[in-house]
């Protein structure tokens, strides 16, 4: 029998073995999960607990035992995790040493108040309560019932942390609750964060920083927490500014789990070492990262697990069958921001691209609305716990075209962006690529779908002995002549590459099935005409060609998209 291990029984442990064990031949395989835990927490249901709103003023309905949405027909460990040993492929417990054929790390990230001089003693008790855990929840709970004046400072005392929205959607209800009992205009609330604003993300930052100011929540920014002084009441920088406070909801610092350093697979902070599209490790064979153990550039978030456990599984899955794991994962992120009065906010984005404004999930219906306030965007934060419970940790959400696990542009407004306002003047040149991968014509098949395979490209433009443009191959192409369905693309390069008796009847070189006539553009052509183009004749690229037909470069979506990333 076949051994796959999971460390770690959070949201992506618990997602990850539930969709393994619906993929797999459970006879001829064994999966098993490791948790110390003996319960699974609700995160955001923690940020409600405080204020008493919701319904969740019980908040035993926020945590079940971990066994609950575990799957029933694998293996459950409760115990310690020591060490890792890749060489072996063994991890070593309190009770026992597993063999793995495959591992599976989501051991989430652990807080670090230590790393603040004077915080680690007072957090989540009444002197700094917190929302962070469910002992620390109930704790501000009753200190925000005893407030009726003072000063009410969140801090964010560095990053990374678990949910970066979570903070100012503390500071939004807190602003909403307040101003319930009567007594927001006795109450200051400060925002202090290490961000240059509100969030990180230039367009969400814009939209949450105005929001505050209307709210009257004050934001300190670039602000990097020294200590904590819990007699005293006062928060000091490493720049010398302190501010007082009568009431501190720190968030402090995380770490990744110290086993993955000890095992050797961190990055000397605990998060694991992992490639940002596979999410394989980056150190060892036959281990995958999930969640929020991972160094990839995404947030520390719920959804984020959601979308990465899919890839994971589709990877194993390859790598099961002899096939290399696909580079799918974008850093794809969806979350509510409550911002109090029985509204929320949503954002969607991922590794390249900023949140937009638009309607999710269906262009023009929604029902959600993108970086704006709505009443809706509330119910479905308020839903989601239900959602959680019963169907994403059991894996009945995945995969469900309403929620892919790449980020889709459908519904999203391009144009409200200032990277798409400055688009409209840009020129082809400004971001084509410059670096052409190419071939030439009477090149092999064989030798064009290798190159491809091997520099990651979909497309490249043919040549003739004089350099000069004739056609161009792409996948399409490949797929066309193949007879392949469009679901087989991600194939069919490796196909062509590996299975000789698929390429029977297509021809042998480039010749006989590239596109000939290929469009081209120029590259003083505005990027709106490149659009156009594209849009129009259904293609993912143009040729950038001079008045000779000499190549000078490619655009792609690809490269359009771009524009969007923040820099």
């Amino acid at each position: 029998m076949k051994q796959i291990v999971i460390l770690g029984a959070g949201t992506g442990g618990t997602l990850g073995g539930n969709l393994l064990s619906q993929k797999l031949d459970l006879k001829q395989w064994v999966i098993t999960i490791v948790d110390r835990a003996d319960t699974h927490v609700y995160q955001p249901g923690l940020l409600f607990l405080p204020f008493g709103l919701y319904g969740h003023d019980d908040h035993r309905d926020l945590v079940k035992p971990i066994g609950e949405p575990l799957p029933r027909n694998v293996n459950f460990l409760a115990a310690e995790i020591l060490r890792i040993d890749p060489e072996k492929k063994t991890v070593e417990t309190s009770l026992t040493t597993l063999r793995y054929d495959w591992l599976v790390c989501a051991l989430g990230r652990r807080g670090a108040p230590e790393e603040i001089e004077g915080l680690a003693e007072p957090l989540g008790k009444e002197a700094v309560p917190t929302f962070r855990t469910l002992e620390g929840a109930v704790a501000m709970r009753g200190a925000l019932e005893r407030m009726t004046s003072g000063r009410l400072v969140i801090d964010v005392c560095d990053m990374p942390i678990k949910c970066p929205v979570a903070p100012i959607e503390f500071a939004f209800l807190a602003d909403y609750y307040f101003t319930q009992k009567g007594v927001r205009d006795a109450i200051d609330i400060t925002l202090v964060t290490p961000y240059s604003g509100a969030f990180t993300k230039p367009n969400a930052n814009r939209v949450l920083t105005a929001m505050a100011k209307e709210k009257g929540v004050n934001v300190v920014a670039d602000f990097a927490a020294e200590s904590v002084d819990a007699g005293a009441r006062t928060l000091r920088a490493f720049d010398g500014r302190a501010l007082e406070y009568d009431l501190l909801c720190a968030i402090p610092p995380n770490l990744g789990p110290q086993v993955i350093d000890d095992s050797g697979l961190g990055d000397g902070t605990g998060y694991a070492l992992t490639d940002p599209r596979t999410l394989r490790s980056r150190k060892a064979e036959g281990i995958y990262f999930l969640g929020d153990n991972t160094n990839v550039s995404t947030s520390k978030a719920g959804s984020v697990a959601h979308f990465e456990a899919e890839t994971i599984v589709e990877n194993l899955l390859r790598e099961i069958e002899g096939k290399p794991p696909m580079p799918t994962f974008d850093g794809h992120a969806n979350c509510f921001i409550e911002t109090g009065h029985h509204k929320a906010m949503l954002l969607d984005f991922n590794y390249d691209i900023e949140p937009l404004e638009g309607s999710f999930p269906m262009a023009h219906v929604g029902p959600f609305s993108l970086l704006k306030e709505s009443y809706m965007n509330h119910v479905g934060k308020l839903a989601f716990q239900w959602v959680y419970w019963n169907l994403l940790l059991k894996g009945r959400l995945p995969n469900v075209p309403l929620l892919p696990s790449h980020m889709n542009f459908v519904g999203k407004d391009l144009e409200t962006t200032p990277h798409a306002r400055h688009a409209r003047e840009m020129k082809v040149r400004d971001v084509m690529t410059k670096d052409v991968v190419s071939v030439h014509a009477g090149s092999s098949l064989t030798a064009a779908a290798t190159l491809m395979v091997q520099k990651k490209v979909s497309g490249v433009p043919v040549l003739d002995v004089h350099d000069r443009l004739v056609g161009v191959l792409t996948e399409a192409d490949f797929l066309s002549a193949m007879n392949l369905e469009q679901s087989a693309v991600t194939d069919t390069l490796e196909t062509v590459v590996r299975k000789r008796r698929a390429r029977k009847g297509m021809g042998t070189i480039v010749d006989d099935i590239m596109t000939k006539s290929p469009i081209t553009i120029r590259d003083d052509e505005t990027l709106r005409t490149a659009v156009t183009l594209m849009d129009t004749n259904r293609i993912k690229r143009l040729i950038v060609t001079d008045d000779e037909a000499r190549v000078h470069g490619v655009v792609s979506r690809a490269d359009l998209i771009r524009l969007y990333a923040m820099k």
